[in-house]
């Protein structure tokens, strides 16, 4: 499966703005957008939060991040490592499709890697 179709179905959430994939570095590697944001700001800065994340954890003694969850007033970000150089950002504008969104990463993790590396 290609990497735009794996994306493509996080459009189950109505809410769901954004889903990209960013590589360690900001740069994106595919996305879907329904909205007129700037992926290519977006995931310049997600690259950076989860950067911050790690070092939380690292700092706490918590270990890696499986998944950072920022809540804001407008909506909800979520970042979440793919494998080693890659993450999924989710940007979503109801904070109560966390569930959701959460459900449907786990879901497609396996996809995600599998279209990353060509199966």
């Amino acid at each position: 499966m290609a990497l735009k179709d794996v994306l493509n179905k996080f459009k189950t959430i109505s809410s769901i703005d954004l889903a990209v994939l960013v590589d360690s570095d900001g740069m994106q590697i595919e996305n879907y957008n329904r909205g007129n944001l700037d992926v290519d700001e977006i995931s310049g800065v997600a690259s950076t939060g989860l950067q911050i994340s790690e070092a939380l954890g690292g700092a706490t003694e918590r270990g890696e991040t499986r998944q950072a969850v920022l809540e804001y007033a407008g909506g909800t970000i979520i970042l979440e490592p793919v494998t080693g150089d890659v993450m999924l950002v989710v940007v979503s504008s109801d904070p109560r499709s966390i569930g959701k969104i959460r459900y449907l990463s786990k879901r497609y993790k396996s996809d995600l890697v599998g279209a990353l590396n060509g199966q």
